[in-house]
């Protein structure tokens, strides 16, 4: 009988362990890689999500990445960024940028650490193609987007907000595109807008610029989509809804979008205290048997 009793507290620690795992932790919810080649090797810029779903804030984070060559695990390139503190429940990102010397196949690993502790970290894979030859196809990427609010009507509950999807072309001279921007509160309510922009040179950038006219007390899920030639050649959405209400006037905001389809990478969040919590649970249900059985 007091075994069953026994396992019955191991199954309500290990339980509330799951539970708990819900919650309190920093993880890498997306990491965007843009390349653009040099006379002296193509420099990848690697951006990575951070989101911090604790109640408090975080501490001052530290973001490392390595590139890597994955068919001898070889460290190619290397760099640490100080990115401060992630209020929380809020998400931040940042740019990093490191050089390799050759076109192929390569592997980026990125880790948050939090005063030398490893928080998570994230692995992609990443194709570096060379440098487009003319004629080439175009390979447009949605790399952020940046909203503001530029006047407010209708005693401020009806906001016009300036919505600038970032473009980059990693590919040969594109066509003239479409930019189509929709802004979503759910499957009933749904708002697009589009812009047209002019051809975007190899290794290009451009912003578009669409303008919604929108309720401000409701939260928005924001994507973006380019059509060259009347097909979609890239489509993404920001990780985050946005809620209105809490954004100042005249003041933008700059996230970064995460591109649809993208295959899933590796992520792995490091458990700590949570899990140490479950076993030291464990153990004084443990002790406090062994003293009745006394």
């Amino acid at each position: 009988m007091k075994m069953k009793v026994f396992f019955f507290f191991i199954l309500i620690a290990v339980a509330l362990n799951g539970c708990l795992k819900e919650y309190g932790s920093v993880s890498i919810t997306s990491t965007d890689v843009m390349y653009s080649q040099g006379e002296d090797g193509t420099k990848l810029t690697v951006t990575p999500y951070i989101r911090n779903d604790q109640d408090t804030d975080t501490g001052l984070l530290t973001v490392k990445i390595k590139i890597k060559e994955p068919s001898t695990n070889l460290i190619v390139a290397q760099k640490d960024s100080d990115i401060g503190y992630i209020k929380s429940k809020s998400s931040s990102f940042n740019s990093v940028s490191l050089k390799v010397s050759n076109p192929g196949e390569y592997e980026v690993e990125v880790q948050v650490f939090e005063g030398g502790k490893l928080l998570t970290q994230y692995v992609a894979p990443v194709t570096v193609k060379a440098k487009p030859a003319p004629g080439e196809p175009s390979d447009i990427k949605l790399i952020d987007m940046t909203i503001v609010i530029t006047k407010l009507l209708n005693d401020a509950s009806v906001a016009v907000v300036e919505v600038s999807p970032g473009l980059y072309n990693q590919g040969g001279d594109s066509s003239p595109l479409t930019l189509e921007v929709t802004a979503q509160i759910d499957p009933y309510n749904t708002y697009v807008q589009s812009d047209t922009i002019n051809i975007i040179k190899s290794e290009g950038r451009s912003r578009g610029k669409v303008t919604f006219t929108i309720p401000r007390n409701k939260e928005y899920s924001f994507s973006a989509k380019v059509l060259e030639n009347g097909r979609t050649v890239a489509q993404a959405t920001l990780v985050d809804k946005v809620k209105l209400i809490t954004l100042k006037y005249n003041e933008p905001i700059t996230n970064m979008l995460v591109e649809e389809g993208k295959p899933k990478p590796a992520q792995t969040t490091v458990p700590g205290f949570l899990t140490a919590s479950a076993l030291v649970g464990i153990l004084l249900v443990y002790h406090i048997i062994i003293r009745r059985r006394r």
